[in-house]
């Protein structure tokens, strides 16, 4: 999943994107639909609330479930039953404080067999940072070996956005 994640950052960093100038939700809106742009090309449906229309060419509406965006597949010979999860992300830009990043960042870790992926803005990121190494080194089901990221979007700067990657230590 880095490598997507990865691919989804370079487009996010376009210099033609200029998302230093633009307002959370159309940010969240285009990560968003990033992210299912990339399910989708992966064979996995997408769960997130509707979106703003910002991507003519690309619509999803399956509502959302208890995470901001969630990849999942269906059992190709029965549409009702769920086989995977392989992606769940939170975004929290609109509250950038380190209250924000708590409400939504522990849902997380109740994915167990899922790649994690939450984003926040740069106000306050070494809290926050500090904070997500202790609540994954602190959850008793977070493996080994997995990993948390973190997009970290630069609003004050120059828009970018940054990836960290968190594991149990």
């Amino acid at each position: 999943m880095r490598t997507e994640i990865l691919n989804i950052l370079e487009e996010l960093n376009n210099p033609a994107n200029d998302f230093a100038k633009k307002s959370y939700k159309v940010v969240t809106e285009t990560i968003k639909t990033l992210f299912a742009k990339q399910g989708e090309k992966l064979g996995y449906c997408t769960a997130a609330h509707r979106n703003l229309n910002i991507f003519l060419d690309f619509e999803y509406d399956e509502g959302e479930w208890l995470f901001d965006l969630v990849w999942y597949k269906m059992n190709k010979n029965d549409d009702q039953i769920m086989t995977s999860i392989p992606l769940v992300l939170e975004s929290e830009l609109s509250d950038k404080t380190f209250g924000g990043l708590k409400v939504d960042f522990d849902k997380l870790l109740v994915a167990t067999s899922s790649t994690k992926v939450f984003v926040t803005t740069i106000h306050e990121i070494e809290i926050k940072k500090k904070y997500i190494q202790k609540a994954i080194n602190g959850f008793t089901e977070f493996r080994n070996g997995e990993t948390l990221y973190l997009i970290i979007w630069d609003e004050n700067f120059d828009g970018n956005f940054i990836l960290e990657e968190f594991n149990r230590k």
